[in-house]
């Protein structure tokens, strides 16, 4: 009898929690909601109205003028800006073709450049872009920035190049904003006697 009454309890929980309900999207009762729901608002969760946003949202609209996380979509000056730099590590030839210095050649930014390249591209590339700095002639590998394969590289190449690096070269976009990025280009541009635009 005792067993008989347990399996008639377990059916009718089974029948009432699932095939009863009469809203097929309705996920039933929720077991200690609390564990899960969190009384702080959370962004990607929304469970009952914010009240303290006007549309009752927890997810507030982006503020004018913010670049998404793709960018492919936005024009060049805005991708070769951006923190998040979309284009994949080994897309060298279409960081090239697409990115062009958004930054004005100004005397400025061309003496920032050189500041920026004394910093962080003297110890391996040397004062004069030859390869020839004192971490350059021990790690070897280090390009002269006059060699022919390099004199001609559009200046997203090496934009491209600072922010991912390629061979030995590590990647530096971590370390240097992308604004410092492009006036580094521009006086790598200098030292190398690169007259593209």
């Amino acid at each position: 009898m005792k067993n008989i009454l347990i399996i008639g309890l377990a059916s009718m929980s089974l029948l009432s929690s699932c095939a009863l309900i009469a809203d097929k999207k309705d996920p039933g009762w929720e077991y200690a909601p609390q564990m899960y729901v969190s009384h702080p608002y959370e962004p990607y969760t929304q469970v009952e109205d914010n009240a303290i946003n006007a549309d009752g949202k927890n997810m507030r609209a982006p503020v004018e003028g913010t670049i998404a996380r793709s960018g492919i979509g936005y024009d060049n000056t805005k991708l070769a800006l951006m923190y998040n730099y979309p284009i994949h590590k080994d897309s060298l030839e279409m960081a090239a073709r697409m990115l062009k210095n958004p930054l004005e050649a100004t005397p400025a930014n061309l003496e920032k450049g050189q500041y920026f390249y004394g910093k962080y591209c003297t110890p391996c590339h040397g004062a004069e872009g030859k390869g020839d700095g004192s971490v350059g002639q021990i790690y070897g590998g280090v390009p002269n920035y006059q060699a022919s394969y390099i004199v001609n590289q559009p200046s997203g190449h090496i934009y491209h190049v600072i922010t991912k690096g390629k061979g030995r070269m590590w990647a530096h976009g971590t370390q240097i904003r992308p604004e410092e990025r492009w006036q580094i280009v521009m006086y790598v541009n200098k030292l190398r006697g690169y007259t593209g635009e």
